[in-house]
């Protein structure tokens, strides 16, 4: 592990060979870790991008592990431009890809789910995030 003080969101899912597809073929992560109970996944090739870990119930034995329900998690994702990023899903043919619009927050983005119900928000800022941005009272 190149960076032990990075978060690893781990969810727990029947859908493995899906999850497997769905981030390797249209999302184009990278595949870091695959193995038959466990896959790690990253969303861009350096190494400090995020990942998202998935592991089968049964991955292990003698505690027992409840797969997530699919709803109420959304993971936002930084990428270089989100229009051309949701382009691309619809390209390789995700479904439910959300229009892609501009946040009161600063980001441009847009939602798709994952085979788990996880909603994913591709997006790229649109201000300068490194300063405060506070709304008018």
């Amino acid at each position: 592990m190149t960076n032990p003080q990075k978060l690893f969101p781990l969810l727990i899912t029947e859908k493995l060979a899906e999850t497997r597809a769905f981030y390797r073929d249209l999302a184009g992560f990278s595949i870091t870790l695959d193995r038959d109970d466990y896959l790690q996944v990253r969303s861009e090739a350096t190494l400090d991008a995020p990942e998202l870990c998935f592991m089968s119930p049964q991955a292990m034995p003698g505690q027992p592990l409840e797969a997530f329900g699919g709803q109420g998690l959304i993971v936002s994702i930084p990428t270089p431009n989100a229009d051309e990023k949701a382009k691309s899903l619809i390209r390789a043919g995700a479904h439910g890809v959300g229009e892609v619009s501009d946040k009161p927050w600063g980001w441009r983005s847009f939602i798709v789910p994952d085979p788990n119900g996880i909603l994913l928000d591709f997006f790229h800022a649109t201000v300068d995030s490194s300063k405060p941005h506070h709304e008018a009272s």
